[in-house]
């Protein structure tokens, strides 16, 4: 490479065995590939399985490309052309692109796993309903906008029904579902069995009143804990920043 001296002549520097590296096209490609998936502020699960594929083996080749160049450069070492401490940075570099592979498979492995288990949620709930069996979870996309109104309606219409006050088990943002990623602001659960009565009273209420809902018959991976009510529109993905 060249330099620039302050009075303005040139100086050419060698190149070091790790620039000669990373200034190839092909690395900083990888590179970039990188910092779309791996290192971009998105959540794992928004990653694509042909995103992973591409992580995966752009870290699989940086490493190759670093021990390439280690052992092209150690035959030079053992002749006494390059001194042993020039290996240092590549090798130094190795250990961290070796780091970054691991942490790109296990992303990939999560999100394998993640994806399996959506199918295999999607399959279980088709044979429910082929059986009969009421599925896991149910979606009402009612019309009315759902806001403080609206949820006092709900609630003093219950409290006159059943004399006892609405058992809300989380309203707005909670750190249960800022965990799972999902901003819950705006949205209130309700402890109550879809399939009791009072779960059926306040589902035929809700859509009566056209306000959106799910219905919740048992845990669900990643989505619910338990049985309940959740009132207002689906909760939205958090972005990391958030």
């Amino acid at each position: 490479m060249t330099l620039w001296t302050a009075s303005g002549q040139s100086v050419y520097m060698r190149q070091t065995l790790l620039e000669k590296v990373t200034a190839s096209a092909a690395d900083i490609d990888d590179d970039l590939v990188l910092k779309r998936t791996l290192y971009a502020p998105m959540r794992p699960d928004e990653l694509s399985a042909e995103q992973c594929e591409l992580m995966v083996v752009a870290a699989e080749r940086r490493v190759k490309r670093v021990e390439e160049r280690i052992a092209e450069s150690q035959s030079l070492v053992d002749q006494g052309i390059l001194a042993r401490n020039e290996l240092g940075p590549l090798e130094e570099e190795l250990g961290f692109r070796k780091t970054t592979l691991d942490l790109a498979s296990s992303r990939a492995k999560f999100i394998r796993e993640l994806a399996d288990a959506a199918k295999m949620e999607a399959s279980f709930e088709a044979y429910q309903l082929d059986l009969g069996v009421k599925p896991i979870q149910e979606r009402f996309d009612g019309k009315a906008t759902f806001g403080q109104p609206a949820f006092k309606r709900v609630v003093l219409a219950f409290q006159e029904q059943f004399g006892k006050p609405l058992p809300v088990s989380a309203s707005g943002e909670t750190a249960f579902h800022k965990a799972l990623g999902y901003d819950h602001r705006g949205r209130v659960d309700v402890a109550l069995s879809p399939d009791r009565p009072e779960g059926q009273w306040l589902r035929q209420f809700l859509e009566k009143e056209q306000i959106p809902y799910y219905a919740f018959r048992g845990a669900v991976a990643g989505r619910a804990s338990a049985a309940h009510i959740h009132i207002g529109p689906p909760s939205s993905r958090l972005r990391v920043a958030d």
